[in-house]
């Protein structure tokens, strides 16, 4: 090694870092693009204890930040500590982050944020006749001195990344930096109703929200332009939960218009996210996202928010815990009057308990139709005069009728001796008549004034779904021998599914065994699916499963769905009469009448007066 190498590495000192070049590198974690210093600027005006913030934003934050608070003010000899590193007055000891009840704690926001723009600062206390204004460039403190002020605080963040070219650089487009301080100032509001907020970018005033809104009123102004949202609150013993959800029908694409908060703090937590969706089970698409806000209260000592410097990131010591209770939460709460109308048949029917699929069952006995958007709750008279022509008893039993459904494959079976329900048994003002098809699709039945139309294979693959689930569940599948055993070549892919999953298809009905390579042996198959291709059905089953299996579904449910929508009557399949009323006897008995297992309605209604306003008669 020549004596230059030997000099340069005596010449490696560890010496500390100057305090400009710290708080720069401490910058780059905390301070990662512009929300973030609209972020920390406002978490500090919530602790301040201010009721009404107002954010100014031009040239998507890069130009300026103005936060302007009402808070309780810096004092005149504390102003300048503030900006010193790990100067703070949330907290006074490593013990203090166990019950933690402030926004910020670490004490690196103002110093960050000072060494990176040209700051000002402006506050006064309401105990002070005048304010105090210091101002730093770069990290150095250029003045401090006495400014007449109003009570609060007003912090303006100057040339932001002026000094760091390569983080300035590496900043996305103005339009995505706006969106992102958008998005932040929006979950800020949220999170605090009882604030009044207000956002202005580039001279536009995005929104000016007065304070003391509930969390409905914040949600509805922010997120709903005209869309349904159901409020709710719920008591877990772990975790309390208040929220303000979207209806069934009010998904998106993306989780954009979710709004997590554990304990005021907006947070990002796929956990929580994953429950909010589950909350919703079968009533939405899959791929689909609900919108809304749920802000959680749990006890501090069961949650770390020192995880990143950003404080978003949070860690929960009984998460499964906390995502079963928002789970129960959102399904409790979609039970209410207007979500899914729920209403007495005036028929004695029999009362359900309990969960079953994921769903959401009237534990009151009542029978559940969904309806369309705000429309108001279906007629009593359709349940009642249906359940009248079906004779439903206590127990839920049917007397003898001219239709029946094969308990075992859930076939609907038509009697040769069947009769249909005359004009005069079920007129117009009896309350349920079947008046028609649309394309073999479609079942338009009529209620009072009211008009039904129901798409007969979401209604008959929610009967199948929930019959073939208990039956995997029970190990009581009825199955369909083949003559002669049918052989399929695999994908390497399905191969191993299926080898994975090899129970849950002997529970389906399904026997299949390995015949060598990627060859399997199907010998038998659901007696549901009967009239199917066997190779068709396992295929069509092996690339249902991998579908669902990505966006969440168990093995189990998976398996329900995919055989009972392949099983299902499809387009074209025309129903009798009896098949038609006995098939909507039995949908009404499920657990999740108002959506088949994708999330797609059942039933959708037509009221007499929105044809009344569509005709101008009303």
């Amino acid at each position: 090694m020549s004596d230059a190498s030997n000099e340069t590495r005596r010449q490696r000192w560890i010496r500390p870092l100057p305090e400009r070049v710290v708080n720069k590198i401490a910058a780059g974690e905390v301070i990662e693009r512009p929300s973030a210093v609209v972020k920390e600027l406002v978490e500090n005006s919530l602790d301040a204890g201010a009721d009404r913030i107002d954010i100014v934003v031009e040239k998507s934050g890069v130009k300026l930040i103005r936060i302007v608070d009402n808070g309780c003010g810096v004092p005149e000899e504390q102003i300048e500590i503030a900006f010193g590193r790990h100067a703070t007055s949330k907290i006074s000891a490593f013990d203090d982050l166990e019950t933690l009840g402030s926004y910020g704690f670490r004490g690196e926001a103002l110093p960050s944020i000072a060494s990176v723009s040209r700051l000002r600062m402006v506050s006064r206390p309401a105990a002070q006749a005048a304010g105090t204004e210091i101002i730093y460039e770069g990290g150095v403190l250029q003045s401090c001195q006495p400014m007449a002020a109003a009570v609060g605080t007003v912090v303006e963040a100057a040339d932001l990344f002026y000094n760091t070219p390569a983080r300035r650089k590496f900043l996305k487009t103005e339009t995505t930096e706006a969106r992102h301080i958008s998005r932040l100032a929006t979950a800020m509001a949220i999170g605090r109703p009882k604030v009044g907020f207000s956002l202005k970018m580039n001279g536009r005033v995005v929104f000016n929200l007065p304070t003391g809104q509930s969390l409905s009123e914040r949600v509805g102004a922010l997120l709903g332009g005209g869309r349904k949202f159901l409020s709710f609150a719920f008591e877990g013993g772990l975790v309390s939960v208040e929220g303000c959800i979207g209806a069934p029908d009010v998904v998106q694409n993306n989780r954009n218009g979710q709004y997590l908060f554990i304990n005021g703090r907006y947070v990002f937590a796929p956990m929580l996210s994953h429950a909010f969706v589950a909350g919703y089970g079968e009533l939405i698409v899959p791929g689909g996202f609900p919108i809304g806000a749920l802000l959680l209260s749990i006890e501090p000592t069961e949650i770390d928010v020192n995880v990143h410097p950003s404080k978003t990131e949070i860690k929960l010591s009984r998460d499964r815990e906390v995502h079963d209770a928002v789970v129960a939460a959102i399904r409790d709460a979609l039970r209410q009057d207007g979500v899914i109308p729920e209403l007495s048949s005036g028929a004695t029917m029999r009362p359900e308990s309990g969960r079953h699929n994921g769903g959401i069952n009237d534990r009151s006995g009542s029978y559940v139709i969904a309806g369309i958007g705000s429309s108001p709750p279906v007629a009593t008279e359709f349940l009642a005069e249906l359940y009248q022509s079906t004779k439903l008893d206590n127990s839920g039993a049917t007397e003898p009728s001219s239709v029946t459904v094969d308990t075992e494959t859930g076939e609907i079976l038509e009697k040769p001796e069947s009769t249909v329900l005359s004009e005069t048994e079920h007129g117009p003002s009896g309350g349920f008549r079947l008046v028609g098809r649309f394309s073999d699709l479609y079942l338009l039945i009529q209620a009072g004034d009211d008009l039904y139309i129901v798409d007969q294979h979401t209604a008959h693959e929610r009967v199948l779904y929930e019959e073939i689930l208990r039956q995997i569940e029970a190990n009581s599948a009825s199955a369909q021998t083949l003559l002669f055993p049918v052989q399929l070549e695999l994908s390497p892919e399905h191969l191993s599914l299926f080898e994975s999953a090899t129970d849950v298809f002997q529970r389906s009905g399904f026997t299949v065994a390995p015949f060598g390579g990627r060859m399997v042996n199907i010998e038998a198959v659901p007696a549901i699916g009967r009239t199917r291709s066997p190779e068709k059905m396992l295929r069509h089953v092996l690339d249902d499963i991998l579908a669902l299996r990505k966006s969440g579904h168990d093995m189990k449910k998976a398996m329900a769905q995919s055989i009972a929508c392949r099983s299902a009557v499809m387009a074209g399949d025309r129903l009798s009469d009896e098949e038609a009323r006995h098939l909507l006897e039995r949908l009404l008995r499920c657990d999740d009448r108002y959506s088949c297992p994708h999330g797609r309605p059942t039933f959708i209604r037509i009221s007499r007066e929105d044809l009344d306003r569509r005709f101008g008669r009303g």
